[in-house]
């Protein structure tokens, strides 16, 4: 499923000709509209959201629109997984700020279709380990917890308890039970 964001902000008249999305009144009004778009999701799901055309954000829109899209993600009855593309550097900028930091005891990390300034195709809060794990992925397209293991030199145990860790947050697919893992 692929979500526009300029699209959506434009059809309920919140941008015009604005590139910018601000504030937390439109943060909520556009996190309800994907709500609404995310009835028709099926499980496991990539939920592309793109920000073609948007120049900017601000805190208030991210912690409005994104955090709670990603809480959903963790917390929906089935999977699903978001993906962020087309973002500028201020919307990379601003996304990592936001779900950086640690809300309610909940820790977040976004996908992304770039290889980000903090060397990963993800956003937020991200242990080096994981870093490289989500490269791993990114560039293999999936892996097991051997690969893992083998790749930076742990446990098997250790390597499947952080995949196990990125799925629960969603930031790599889990595909076949517990043994094959993939990029989002």
């Amino acid at each position: 499923m692929v979500i526009e964001i300029k699209k959506l902000a434009t059809s309920v008249v919140v941008t015009r000709k604005s590139t910018d999305l601000f504030t937390r009144y439109v943060g909520k009004l556009l996190f309800q509209k994907i709500q609404e778009k995310l009835k028709h999701l099926a499980e496991h799901e990539v939920v592309i959201i793109d920000f073609d055309g948007i120049r900017s954000v601000d805190a208030s829109f991210v912690d409005e629109c994104i955090v709670p899209l990603l809480e959903l993600s963790q917390t929906n009855a089935f999977p699903f997984y978001i993906k962020l593309v087309n973002i500028t550097d201020n919307v990379e900028y601003i996304v990592n700020q936001v779900i950086g930091m640690t809300h309610d005891q909940k820790r977040y990390i976004v996908m992304t279709d770039r290889l980000c300034k903090n060397g990963c195709h993800a956003l937020g809060s991200i242990s080096e380990m994981e870093k490289d794990i989500i490269e791993y992925c990114v560039i293999n397209k999936q892996a097991t917890s051997a690969d893992i293991a083998l790749f930076m030199h742990v446990s098997e145990a250790e390597a499947r308890d952080s995949l196990l860790r990125l799925y629960e947050i969603r930031a790599v697919r889990k595909i076949h039970d517990d043994t094959v893992f993939q990029a989002i």
